[in-house]
């Protein structure tokens, strides 16, 4: 996902927003993604289709094969945890943006940072804990059964700089890019293994942390 890529929306209308909202709900009692359609907009400040043209030129099907999917860029990993499922390319921009605006909830716009500082859009709140969601009740012919229990998101910890590191990183960077232009051996997931005591979300690093490369 673009979280730690360098290239890393218009406010939606009410009834959109409430459509997103509940699209997240029920990711969290264990719906499949696929029951949440409709059409998923951005949240207040945040413009999903700009940041999609900054992080893959408007491609919501990208797979160039660098770790990275979808319009807004996310790495399997981070799309698992905030609840999507497949592959992220494959998912709809109403799905994708429906996963993103977890992700924006949970870690802010520093998921993605170069795009989101260059765009300049997101004044939102600052990021907090989702609430667990209440367990429902639906109706079923002919008896009632209630909906599953909800699932706590999982917590995606923000990587840290290595003080042995060789390499310090400058805004735009993305792991991707450092192991290309450093010709490193085994790319970017050799990276990740060298610093896997610092580098413990390679979807989100900072410029100014150091890595061993």
């Amino acid at each position: 996902m673009a979280f730690n890529r360098g290239k890393q929306g218009k406010q939606g209308s009410t009834a959109a927003r409430t459509i997103a909202k509940v699209a997240a709900v029920g990711i969290i009692a264990g719906a499949p993604l696929g029951l949440a359609v409709g059409t998923a907009n951005a949240a207040p400040g945040l413009d999903w289709d700009a940041l999609a043209q900054c992080e893959a030129s408007g491609n919501w099907a990208a797979n160039t094969g660098n770790g990275y999917y979808g319009g807004l860029q996310f790495t399997q990993q981070t799309w698992n945890a905030y609840g999507g499922q497949g592959n992220p390319a494959n998912a709809s921009r109403e799905q994708q943006i429906a996963v993103a605006e977890r992700v924006l909830a949970g870690q802010g716009p520093q998921a993605w940072p170069a795009c989101t500082a260059k765009l300049g859009a997101y004044k939102g709140q600052q990021p907090r804990k989702a609430a667990p969601a209440p367990q429902q009740q639906r109706k079923a012919q002919p008896q009632q059964r209630q909906a599953a229990a909800p699932v706590a998101p999982v917590a995606v910890a923000a990587s840290k700089s290595n003080p042995n590191g060789n390499y310090e990183i400058k805004p735009g960077d993305t792991l991707s890019k450092i192991a290309e232009a450093n010709k490193v051996e085994g790319g970017y997931q050799a990276i990740v293994e060298k610093n896997k005591d610092f580098l413990t979300n390679p979807d989100l690093i900072f410029p100014g942390h150091k890595i061993l490369i």
